[in-house]
């Protein structure tokens, strides 16, 4: 087998659909493996990944998530027997470990502020108090979930009495504080969709809400890619070590800021606003990277 091709769900998404049928119109052998039929066998000093098919020997594996609401001991396993068949030689797209990354918003903002790429002014605490003031100096402010995709859980506030509300209840229930200042913006932002170090299109996400989201109801109409918007969303894939992104960009007062790097992007909606299918790029990629 040339390509595995995971995912937690049972039936694939459109995206990994796009990529399965892609692949498979180069020649490649390819198959579709839910994680959870994963298994690791380690037996006199030797690890086999396996399913109840037999040992999975691919070249490449391209990994479209770890999954959504699962435990941490579930997320560890699925971390470990993909990183065995990283080394065990498999080319993992994207790799096991910037995915981890990009899964953690605290981690992400980190290596993109390090990296010289513009983030908001954001705060991670577990420390009520802390939290508060942060919110009464940044004034309307974000809070998220530090994992979490597609706006689902975002929080606006401008009261910081109302924020200390929501926090100490986030607290309660054992979940960090994750606080971002709000960035004045369109009612729009721009979602770049980068593969193999280079941006293959752009579309602006408008909505009638502060949330840009096409799962939260905004919709996708094509924008012009300028040198600056590639430079600033391949800089931000590069740093986060992803052979593919899709990168939420926000028009700020004072310029670009990325929110989000998406590192198992649905693209449905870039599709229908754009013509553009990503997993033609990744799929490319992916061959390439076959034939080595």
């Amino acid at each position: 087998m040339d390509v595995a091709v995971v995912a937690e769900s049972q039936t694939p998404d459109e995206p990994t659909r796009d990529i399965y049928f892609e692949v498979k119109k180069r020649g490649l052998s390819v198959r579709y493996i839910p994680l959870q039929r994963l298994s690791v066998k380690i037996v006199n000093g030797d690890a086999v990944v396996e399913t109840r098919r037999g040992p999975v020997d691919a070249s490449v594996v391209v990994i479209r998530g770890l999954g959504y609401v699962i435990d941490t001991n579930t997320l560890m396993r699925r971390v470990t027997v993909l990183r065995i068949l990283e080394r065990k030689g498999a080319a993992a797209i994207n790799p096991v470990d910037a995915l981890l990354n990009c899964r953690n918003k605290l981690e992400t903002v980190y290596l993109l502020s390090r990296a010289g790429v513009p983030v908001p002014p954001t705060v991670v605490t577990e420390d009520l108090y802390y939290g508060y003031v942060a919110t009464r100096d940044m004034g309307r402010v974000v809070l998220k979930p530090i994992q979490g995709s597609r706006g689902f859980g975002a929080m606006m506030f401008e009261d910081p009495e109302q924020a200390f509300q929501v926090m100490r209840t986030l607290l309660i229930a054992r979940n960090p504080l994750y606080i971002q200042k709000y960035v004045e913006k369109p009612n729009r932002d721009i979602r770049i969709i980068v593969v193999d170090g280079r941006a293959i299109g752009c579309m602006y996400r408008i909505s009638t809400s502060w949330k840009t989201n096409i799962a939260q109801g905004a919709q996708g109409v094509p924008c012009r890619l300028t040198p600056e918007l590639e430079e600033v969303a391949v800089k931000a894939t590069n740093t986060m070590g992803l052979v593919y992104s899709g990168v939420d960009i926000g028009e700020g007062r004072e310029g670009y800021v990325v929110f989000e790097v998406n590192a198992s992007p649905d693209w449905r909606g870039f599709k229908q606003a754009t013509g553009i299918n990503p997993a033609v790029h990744i799929a490319d990629y992916i061959q390439r990277v076959v034939k080595k």
